[in-house]
Order: structure tokens, then sequence, then C-alpha cells
């Protein structure tokens, strides 16, 4: 199950936060507007990925959860699904509208460079 483990507010009143997600095993920071969770919330929806570049086929089936330099970036290994879902333990991240290269079948690991993730 994933919790909110932390809330840090942007701006309360327009309702925008950054909001830390964590599954146990793997943590998030994500955008959030409006934000209407709480700390310790069970969250149980697709993330949104944007900017996303580098997507290729990795040989390993492991999860991994990195974050790079600038705000909101992160390389990610996981699963593809079925509509281009990327899956991270608990955590899915839609990556619709992005170039999946076409000899990426469903069910390969990939890694990804991610600008933002919202929610």
């Amino acid at each position: 199950m994933i919790i909110v483990k932390e809330i840090k507010w942007t701006d309360r009143e327009a309702m925008e936060a950054d909001v830390v997600l964590s599954d146990g095993s793997y943590k998030l920071m994500c955008f959030a507007y409006p934000c209407n969770l709480s700390e310790k919330d069970s969250f149980g929806k697709i993330i949104l990925g944007f900017g996303i570049v580098h997507i290729y086929k990795v040989d390993q089936e492991v999860f991994e959860i990195e974050k790079s330099e600038g705000f909101y970036n992160y390389r990610l290994v996981g699963k593809l699904l079925d509509n281009e879902i990327l899956q991270i333990g608990e955590f899915k991240i839609d990556l619709s509208g992005e170039n999946i290269p076409r000899d990426i079948q469903l069910g390969s690991f990939i890694e990804i460079n991610v600008s933002r993730l919202d929610i």
C-alpha cells in the first residue's frame, strides 16, 4: 500500500504541494494540485510522468528509483505494463504520450529519466 509520508505546502491557499509517497520500499516526491491529501493517507491512483527522456530497455529485472539533479527529476527502472504504465514496486506511473521505442515489448524492464511526477 502506498502511503502519503510528507506534504510540503508550496502554496496552501492555492492547494499546491510537494507530496512524498512511499510503498515501504520506494519513495517518490510528486507535485500535487489540488492537494486534498493528508499525511498517512493511503494513495491508490496512477502517477503522471512528464518530461520523459532516455527511454530504453534494460536486461536486469529490478526496480530502481534514483533522485536526479533537479527538483522533481528521477531516474526510474521498472516494468512496462499495458497502456504505457511503468510499475516500480507498488507505484504505477503513466507514460502516455511519450514515444516508447517500438522494440520495447509489454513486460519489459525499462529505464527512463523523468523531470516531473504529478498526482
